[in-house]
């Protein structure tokens, strides 16, 4: 549970500690901050999805180059906000951009069974499993049971933030720095592209 002081705490000082790697402060500046955030995506996008995406990347952003921001060159609200609409309008872009996907024909074959898997397929799948034990083993905590709790138990932000006396809020931020944790953790090994 976040200390009862980060509530009184100014926005650059939660970003001074999140620079510091206080996941704690970054959980406090979500919950401060992400309603308004969210609303803002919500208009420029429409879709609540890839609102939640956008938000969820910006604090991400946040929580990595926390440093960067400079109270002398304003508020850090304006600073979100504009990360926000930047990302929220490349997100737009991005969707625009797409062409409009074709329903598949239906299928009139059965398709064949897959073969067995290989020798070295199955090699392959046991090194994957083994680092992704390394890399839940490595994350906090915190951290490794919301994961456990959304992706192994398939319960909903809503109800692991019920079961942990926490804010939705911080389960989300948690459980998406979970996953980028455990993402670097199996690139850098050359586990995924």
């Amino acid at each position: 549970m976040k200390e009862a002081g980060y509530a009184d705490l100014e926005d650059a000082a939660l970003l001074a500690r999140i620079a510091g790697g206080d996941e704690q402060a970054l959980a406090a500046l979500y919950d401060r901050h992400a309603a308004r955030a969210f609303s803002l995506a919500m208009r420029i996008l429409g879709d609540p999805e890839t609102a939640e995406e956008v938000v969820l990347d910006v604090f991400w952003s946040i929580w990595q180059h926390a440093g960067a921001f400079t109270p002398e060159r304003g508020r850090f609200t304006t600073w979100l906000h504009a990360m926000v609409r930047h990302r929220a309008i490349d997100a737009l872009r991005r969707r625009r951009a797409r062409p409009p996907q074709l329903p598949e024909p239906p299928q009139e074959e059965v398709e064949p069974a897959l073969p067995d898997p290989s020798v070295e397929d199955l090699v392959e799948a046991r090194e994957l499993a083994q680092a992704i034990r390394e890399a839940l083993a490595a994350l906090p905590p915190a951290q490794r049971q919301v994961l456990e709790l959304a992706y192994f138990r398939g319960w909903t932000h809503r109800e692991i933030a019920a079961h942990l006396g926490e804010p939705l809020g911080t389960v989300k931020s948690r459980l998406y720095l979970a996953l980028r944790k455990v993402h670097d953790w199996l690139a850098e090994r050359g586990m995924i592209p």
